[in-house]
């Protein structure tokens, strides 16, 4: 699929090369797509969902609404319009100057800052804007919320009710993919104050319960071998707490026991989970045992964790090439963990293996993590760049991002645009 890619400068676009970019003239051709994003983040992360699965002909630009509506004034109105309304005092006036020179048949979707319901019911209510998305924008919210609207199709079945379910699965064992899946879990519940629900996997050598300084129980092993028994009394029994918006799924069977899981166990307590739960994540052993691939099915965002070495640029090339499931609208999430670890790979040399750059990249740090997993005090609640690093995680597949203040509410305009 072919994207263009400008970069608004003044009058002019510019592709990457450098070359002109091709004019858009009033009356030729309608793109199916036009959009405009102020920043590199927004628009990086746009162009990489268009090239998995959005239209031909699509044009991404650098640049706000004001860049829009210069130029459309003078060039076609495209099929689909995006516009970044970021850091305007009067977004509302923006958008009106927008429609004036727009066709009333335009869809137009909007990207911004402020993350209010009565901003988005001013915008998609009042305005006639299609849909908004508060930033920072994030590859699972643009396919899921954006592109069924750009591709002009029906949105994916997500089980629209529910939380989200994420996997952490490490593309070998040793990687430390479970002190990522428990701070990740740790800080969705303590810093986003969303009810998450931690679930290990590895019934038999799991240490997800260990790393929160919780307990392992029995109740993960009848959710998966009796499912009949298992409701939402049985889940508030089975989950042990760690603080009142974390519970834990974990067991420690003996090693000579083998737990056999019930036709359609998982799904089931799955679904239980996301009745109760904001997010479920899943920390996931490597290897893709069948407990592991029947979840993998059910869940909405994979994230793939790697050491720096070659043999786990191989693996995650082979776990990154897994087709997604029907509620993954988005690639796995790379996170490059221990990266500067001597003797390893450096993160170019990383980067040039997989021909892609790791989304998430957690610094090599020898004393704080084993020390916190021993102590069972996450380490995300020590202010570095692990904790800034699993930040940028959080808001990789949840969006997440710090409380802002909220701003000052715009004026109310009429209708401006049909969907």
């Amino acid at each position: 699929m072919r994207v263009s890619q400008h970069v608004m400068q003044g009058e002019s676009t510019v592709t990457p090369s450098g070359d002109p970019a091709a004019p858009l003239t009033g009356g030729i051709r309608r793109l199916p797509l036009l959009a405009f994003l102020a920043d590199a983040r927004s628009e990086q992360v746009l162009r990489e969902v268009l090239l998995e699965a959005g239209p031909d002909g699509a044009e991404v630009r650098r640049g706000d609404i004001t860049a829009a509506t210069e130029l459309l004034a003078r060039a076609a109105t495209p099929q689909v319009l995006l516009v970044d309304i970021s850091g305007l005092d009067e977004p509302f006036a923006a958008l009106d100057a927008l429609a004036q020179v727009c066709e009333p048949d335009v869809r137009v979707l909007v990207v911004g800052e402020r993350d209010e319901v009565d901003f988005y019911r001013d915008l998609t209510r009042n305005l006639g804007v299609t849909e908004y998305l508060p930033k920072p924008l994030t590859r699972d919210l643009v396919s899921r919320t954006f592109l069924p609207l750009i591709a002009n199709r029906p949105p994916a079945h997500l089980g629209q009710r529910g939380g989200r379910v994420v996997m952490v699965t490490g593309v070998r064992g040793g990687v430390g993919a479970s002190t990522i899946a428990a701070n990740l879990a740790v800080h969705l519940a303590d810093e986003a104050r969303r009810h998450v629900a931690l679930v290990d996997l590895d019934l038999h050598t799991g240490t997800a319960a260990l790393l929160v300084g919780a307990r392992a129980s029995a109740g993960l092993r009848t959710a998966i071998e009796a499912p009949e028994m298992v409701d939402a009394l049985f889940l508030d029994r089975a989950g042990q707490p760690v603080s009142d918006r974390l519970r834990v799924f974990a067991a420690e069977e003996a090693l000579t026991s083998p737990v056999v899981a019930a036709p359609e166990a998982i799904g089931h307590l799955i679904r239980l989970l996301r009745d109760r739960f904001n997010h479920v994540v899943i920390d996931a052993p490597a290897g893709l045992p069948p407990l592991v691939r029947e979840a993998l099915d059910r869940v909405h965002q994979r994230v793939l964790v790697m050491a720096p070495d070659v043999a786990n640029a191989r693996d995650l090339v082979r776990y990154h090439a897994l087709p997604n499931a029907p509620a993954q609208t988005s690639s796995a999430v790379v996170v490059l963990n221990q990266a500067g670890r001597p003797g390893g790979l450096a993160q170019k040399q990383v980067e040039e293996t997989l021909r892609l750059a790791p989304d998430v990249v957690v610094p090599y740090l020898p004393r704080l993590l084993p020390s916190a997993g021993n102590l069972g005090k996450p380490a995300v609640m020590r202010a570095g760049p692990f904790r800034s690093a699993i930040r940028l995680l959080a808001q990789e597949i949840a969006a997440v991002r710090p409380a802002e203040e909220a701003g000052r509410r715009s004026r109310r305009l009429f209708g401006l645009f049909r969907r």
